[in-house]
């Protein structure tokens, strides 16, 4: 290996590190306005939380069609950029927006009732309280929407679809490159250098973030989270974000004329009339992107699509995906409530390990996959069991850091309280550590079913270097592979409107209905 390979190989992360940084902080904003709007508004949340429980499901193949449509007529030269990073921001902004609206739902009610006596405007609102009480949920989410980002890489930067490939210059399509020409020391190379600069962006960026937001909990006496010990060697690097976190809170920079308070104080008064208005207005935006003859041409090939599948087909489909996301459910959730539980009462266990989990959530896993592939076939173990392999590896970090999160603003007189009646083992689990963690269990739920749905497509069927690796039984996520590589667009949007039809009934019917309880009891 020479000087200009590893030139390259830093060339090619530094392009994807501006792709990922720029839709995660695209996310971030999102998620504050979208998640905000849902949780303090019934009208809005009929209408949002449906939407984003379609949109985190729906694998970013799904999004191919439009993204390419839209950002390559957009403008031909740039439009394949701005189509990837709108790709890698559908897999890192979901799961922020249900964060932050899981932390403006669980605001404690007698909180809401001082900001409604003081009849604060819903600017003063969300500079006083909403996005304060977003910013521990934010800064707790960005690890692993940094993870799922690095995840779906490849597929943002190597775009197929049918006979057309869009190949931009990154890590992800590098290492691609290098694996299946044989060049193994150059892929190992660039995977250690993506696990390092992984490392460090936990260490200079995320956990500064993390520590950070600690002081904008509701809870005064809230426990604190452990410093790793290598944390102070790299501290004087940290100066940006600790620079930060000793200036003024948000409040206190936020200056607005007396002319847009009056208009904020006018739009709390017309509450109902403001939220119709904004449905209307994202209507129309809608239509000034999509023309009437668009809608009609898209809905001919889904139409034509559904067709085609008929009915048992997608059902059979669904059935089987469906299995393989629910074992690696139970899975996830069988290891990481115990190991969340006992790192929270083992704080040099959690110095040692939380730093090591977070480096490895945000490594990108679907680099290993030709490694799982080579596994399956060569010790000739079922493709069940890789698929199922892989599908963990792109979810269950999610819940850990949020099981992790939730078990870490426990107010510290609770703890006290189960010490003083000596209170521990199952019961301390059923009535401190459960219903604490029920809100965001539920939560990470919904993100890793449908983070598990996402990852189907990667799952059931994978095409490298003209090798296909595919699951033996049928999968909606294999079918949706399948024609995205022969570029069958009817076929691909009717999969996926199958694919999102089922998951908002399985969302309505079950994960919503749980949320609401928690929600219920714990606020």
């Amino acid at each position: 290996m020479d000087l200009a390979t590893l030139i390259t190989i830093l060339s090619a992360i530094g392009y994807s590190w501006i792709r990922m940084v720029i839709a995660l902080i695209a996310s971030i904003l999102f998620s504050i306005i979208v998640g905000i709007a849902a949780a303090v508004s019934k009208t809005l949340e009929k209408i949002i939380i449906p939407i984003l429980d379609i949109l985190q499901s729906i694998p970013i193949l799904g999004f191919f069609p439009i993204a390419l449509y839209a950002f390559i007529n957009l403008h031909p030269l740039i439009g394949v950029e701005i189509a990837a990073i709108f790709l890698i921001f559908t897999s890192q902004v979901w799961n922020i927006s249900f964060g932050v609206y899981e932390a403006v739902k669980v605001i404690p009610t007698e909180t809401l009732e001082v900001t409604n006596f003081l009849r604060l405007s819903i600017f003063d609102k969300m500079r006083h309280l909403y996005i304060p009480a977003s910013f521990p949920k934010i800064a707790a989410n960005l690890p692993s929407s940094w993870a799922n980002g690095l995840y779906f890489l490849v597929a943002c930067e190597i775009i197929t679809l049918g006979e057309a490939e869009y190949r931009l210059f990154g890590i992800g399509s590098l290492t691609v490159q290098f694996i299946a020409s044989g060049m193994v020391f150059e892929s190992v190379l660039a995977i250690a250098l993506v696990l390092l600069f992984v490392m460090l962006m936990n260490l200079l960026v995320f956990i500064p973030m993390i520590r950070l937001s600690m002081r904008y909990r509701f809870e005064t006496y809230a426990t604190v989270v452990p410093h790793a010990w290598f944390e102070r060697l790299v501290k004087p690097l940290t100066l940006p974000i600790r620079i930060i976190a000793h200036r003024p809170k948000f409040s206190e920079h936020w200056k607005i004329t007396t002319r847009l308070r009056n208009l904020f104080i006018i739009m709390e008064k017309h509450k109902r009339l403001v939220e119709i208005a904004i449905a209307f207005m994202i209507i129309a935006i809608l239509s000034m992107m999509i023309s009437l003859e668009d809608l009609t041409y898209f809905s001919y090939l889904i139409v034509n699509g559904f067709v085609r599948l008929g009915f048992i087909e997608p059902l059979t489909m669904l059935g089987y995906s469906l299995g393989r996301v629910l074992m690696a459910t139970l899975i996830i959730l069988a290891w990481t409530i115990p190991v969340s539980i006992l790192l929270y009462e083992n704080k040099t266990l959690e110095k040692i390990l939380l730093p090591i989990f977070q480096a490895i959530a945000s490594f990108p896993a679907t680099l290993l996959i030709p490694f799982i592939m080579d596994l399956t076939i060569s010790s000739g173990l079922p493709r069940e069991l890789g698929a199922l392999i892989i599908i963990l590896l792109g979810t269950q970090w999610y819940m850990l850091f949020s099981l992790r999160g939730a078990l870490s603003v426990i107010p510290r007189e609770e703890e006290e309280l189960f010490k003083i009646l000596q209170i521990s083992g199952f019961k301390k689990l059923a009535y401190l550590y459960l219903p604490r963690m029920t809100p965001s269990m539920i939560t990470g739920c919904i993100i890793t079913v449908g983070g598990g749905w996402n990852t189907l497509v990667i799952a059931e069927r994978t095409i490298l270097d003209h090798t296909v690796w595919e699951v033996e039984n049928p999968g909606i996520g294999k079918m949706m592979s399948i024609a995205t590589s022969i570029g069958d667009i009817e076929l691909l949007l009717a999969t996926t409107v199958w694919m999102a039809l089922f998951i908002v009934i399985l969302n309505r019917l079950l994960w919503r209905r749980l949320y609401e309880i928690a929600i219920r009891r714990i606020v």
